[in-house]
């Protein structure tokens, strides 16, 4: 409790020191560099970023099983390995929101369809898979 009260008193002397009355500001300088700005044109991002492959052209040879096991092992309540997989934008979100996949249970169901994966040295029907539920 001491430790919060002095961590209390510590956060507000900082902040009450680094008052706004501290600080001055230089308009002058402020309007000599807005004037020495140049305007440049709006650049489209759509030229200039290549296109990524579609989720289904992503060989299987490119995704190891090994590493998604990895990141499944380490990561799976993040969905990070399904995301290396290739799977929806968003999955990510689905696994987090879901307190790690409804509790964990999904990414341990990954991590052992993976496994078997691994065994089997065939992964390609889990590439690319939007499904939430990646072995349904």
């Amino acid at each position: 409790m001491k430790k919060l009260v002095l961590t209390i008193i510590a956060v507000l002397a900082v902040s009450f020191a680094a008052g706004a009355a501290n600080y001055t500001m230089d308009e002058s300088a402020i309007d000599a560099m807005i004037e020495s700005c140049e305007e440049i044109a709006p650049v489209s991002f759509q030229a200039a970023v290549p296109s990524s492959p579609a989720p289904a052209a992503i060989s299987d040879g490119t995704k190891k099983a090994v590493t998604s096991f990895i990141l499944c092992t380490f990561l799976g309540g993040f969905g990070v390995h399904r995301h290396y997989m290739g799977t929806s934008k968003g999955m990510w979100a689905a696994y987090t929101f879901t307190f790690g996949g409804i509790f964990g249970i999904v990414p341990f169901v990954d991590w052992v369809m993976l496994i078997i994966g691994m065994v089997d040295d065939d992964i390609s029907e889990y590439i690319g898979n939007t499904k939430f539920f990646m072995w349904a």
